[in-house]
């Protein structure tokens, strides 16, 4: 196991496309750091570099102490999982589990014992004789990875392998994994677009847009502390609410509302902001009688089983996200073209509404985020 440090890294494409541009972070010795970003972000890029299979246009990549910027692939001691599996279809499990080992020379019965080894770690002992389409889809995976656990490497690198799964199985190998990792303890990079498997797997995660770095944290501080209103977008679902508000005397003013803000916040008077609170922020006021509330008319009611989604428009413009770099990938498309906001509420299992009910909701003001409208970046 070791360290990987990436010391203000780039790629250059064609003389001046970006796709990673001047990124440092170091991944600890055991850690398990999760790349997230939407599509084109440079993480998969980013990971390429780390395993040889990219150039360096820029910077420097280390294994520990050892300087790997321009080393071949073959002599990192790294090893790579990928969406496809990559697996040999002609070899059995047996096979493709030890073919690595088999072309690094190791004696064939040390072949023999570490294949096997692996095999009764991830449940392919019965599996060891078929072949990959005698398998499923998890089956396959987990093959893809005992190819990787087998030949002991200083480090693992995972491009997206849960995305050819259903969502089921995606579930359950996200588990499996988080397991796997923590009986191993190795080194792992894992690239993901997915916000949630970032989440829930990463002990830290990275959020990348445009090849630029824009947060490195535990997941509880991407969700709780957003550095801007890109990250504050991306993790979270449902998605932040935002609008625009000015926030004078201890208040925040938006879509015809006054909402008192606590004592604290009244460091962030400004005439122009944009506000954020999480769905899950916004409670039945009912519950939280001495909180300040909104009255909401509901355009959709979602029921999910442990929640209910209650969606409502506000009297105020929609926040522009490509505008101040906030939206997912430029993916904020609408089948109906409304300019309004549209803010979401998580509320209680068992609650029950209907198109056009009026429902009071109670605001958690201390957990509202303010974020600059010209730059993003967040206020406080």
């Amino acid at each position: 196991m070791a360290a990987i440090t990436l010391d203000h890294v780039s790629k250059v494409f064609d003389g001046d496309v970006r796709a990673v541009d001047d990124v440092t972070l170091e991944v600890a010795d055991g850690e398990f750091m999760v790349l997230v970003g939407p599509s084109g972000c440079g993480k998969s890029t980013l990971l390429r570099m780390i395993a040889g299979l990219e150039e360096v246009t820029e910077g420097g990549v280390l294994l520990g102490t050892r300087d790997i910027t321009y080393a071949p692939s073959k002599q990192r001691n790294l090893a790579m999982v990928f969406q496809n599996y990559a697996l040999y279809p002609h070899m059995t499990v047996r096979k493709n589990l030890g073919f690595g080992l088999k072309l690094r020379h190791t004696p064939r019965a040390e072949i023999e014992i570490k294949v096997s080894a692996v095999a009764a770690t991830l449940g392919l002992t019965d599996l060891l004789d078929r072949k990959p389409a005698q398998l499923s889809g998890g089956q396959r995976q987990r093959v893809a990875m005992g190819r990787a656990i087998v030949r002991e490497p200083e480090a693992f690198l995972m491009d997206e392998p849960l995305s050819n799964l259903d969502a089921k199985l995606r579930v359950t190998m996200r588990a499996e994994l988080a397991r796997l990792h923590a009986r191993l303890g190795t080194t792992t990079v894992y690239v993901t677009h997915d916000q949630i498997e970032a989440m829930t797997l990463g002990q830290r995660v990275a959020v990348l847009r445009d090849g630029i770095l824009q947060q490195c944290a535990p997941p509880a501080e991407l969700f709780h502390q957003p550095v801007n209103l890109f990250c504050a977008s991306f993790i979270g679902s449902p998605q932040i609410n935002l609008v625009e508000a000015s926030i004078t005397d201890g208040s925040a003013r938006f879509a015809g509302i006054d909402v008192p803000l606590p004592p604290s916040a009244k460091v962030l008077d400004r005439d122009r902001a944009i506000l954020g609170i999480r769905p899950s922020d916004l409670v039945l006021a009912s519950t939280e009688p001495d909180l300040p509330r909104i009255t909401a008319r509901v355009d959709v009611s979602e029921d999910l089983g442990a929640h209910v989604h209650i969606s409502f428009a506000l009297d105020a413009d929609r926040v522009a996200g490509d505008d101040v770099g906030a939206s997912s990938g430029g993916e904020d498309v609408r089948l109906i073209d409304d300019p309004r906001a549209v803010w979401r509420a998580e509320l209680p299992d068992r609650y029950r509404a209907s198109c056009g009910d009026v429902i009071e909701l109670a605001v958690r003001t201390d957990r509202f985020h303010a974020f600059d409208p010209v730059t993003g970046l967040r206020i406080g």
